[in-house]
């Protein structure tokens, strides 16, 4: 490989780490918001319909700097239809658990995802099954129990709450697979593609389990929260998504935890919570599973099969 090559492989990868770090800030935005418009009253489906809906003009904004107008359209519909199906049912699931938890709890849960994404990768990659990789399934299943001791221990919490964590943890499962697919997707279709096609199938979900948990009237803190959220929504997609353009997933995987300090300083500063001592547990152990899967070898050429 010569040094020109070398020295461009490596600035992709310097970029594609700036660009997660860059969406794990913003996804912590996200959740404040998400959080805040659900303590104001709005229901899940509305806040999945508002967060999708409200980050499409961001989004178009975006794209009329970032390339020709042809880059808007679906090379391959399908995927992005499933992809935005599922990845409507992952924030209509995550955005609950924000509602009913406090955000660095409920942030906490989806670092899960890294972790998860070991088995993910065995099935759809075809990716073998290291010792180190089923020790951190192992610990991050371990913070996860220490955290919902966490919410059992508390006297005040109840089913909304232990719900909430339920949904949490099937949200950081989907997310998971989502990883996977969105890097195969990016091998063919355009980041501005996949994160505008998102927030219009998404929407539709929204507006669909709207129908469920009902609406409630906007008002000026909803709409400031909703807002918030879209803006932070378009930010996180278009850098995650470049992100998993420019460097494999799990080479990218560790860098989501740096979230977690977002999460639990945003968290005090603006709702006063803290974790309690389980809770500091499980965070270090999610985080420690998270940094063994994410730095277990893994042959680069694996991501191919999905391409």
């Amino acid at each position: 490989m010569s040094q020109v090559a070398f020295d461009s492989r490596t600035d992709r990868i310097g970029s594609a780490i700036a660009l997660r770090v860059t969406a794990a800030a913003f996804a912590t935005g996200i959740g404040i918001c998400i959080h805040g418009a659900s303590k104001a009253g709005a229901t899940t489906g509305q806040v999945v319909l508002m967060r999708a809906a409200l980050s499409i003009p961001f989004l178009l904004l975006w794209a009329s700097f970032a390339g020709p107008l042809a880059d808007l359209v679906p090379r391959a519909p399908r995927k992005h239809l499933l992809r935005g199906a599922v990845g409507g049912a992952v924030m209509a699931l995550n955005f609950y658990a924000l509602g009913q938890l406090p955000v660095a709890h409920a942030q906490t849960l989806s670092y899960l995802t890294p972790v998860l994404m070991v088995p993910a990768a065995v099935v759809l990659l075809g990716e073998r099954l290291s010792v180190r990789a089923v020790l951190a399934v192992a610990i991050g299943f371990l913070g996860m129990l220490a955290m919902l001791y966490t919410s059992v221990a508390r006297p005040e919490w109840g089913a909304a709450e232990l719900s909430g964590m339920a949904a949490g943890i099937l949200s950081a499962c989907l997310m998971a697979l989502l990883r996977v697919f969105v890097r195969a997707m990016t091998a063919t279709e355009t980041t501005i593609s996949i994160a505008l096609s998102f927030a219009l199938i998404a929407s539709a979900v929204g507006l669909g389990v709207t129908m469920f948990t009902g609406w409630t009237p906007m008002t000026v803190t909803l709409w400031a929260w909703l807002l918030g959220a879209g803006a932070f929504g378009a930010v996180t997609h278009i850098a995650a998504t470049e992100a998993s353009a420019r460097a494999p997933v799990t080479t990218l995987a560790a860098y989501d935890y740096t979230g977690l300090v977002f999460a639990v300083a945003f968290d005090f500063a603006l709702f006063a919570h803290l974790p309690e001592a389980w809770g500091w547990v499980g965070i270090a152990l999610i985080a420690s599973a998270g940094l063994m899967s994410a730095w277990t070898p893994r042959p680069e050429g694996t991501f191919l099969r999905l391409k």
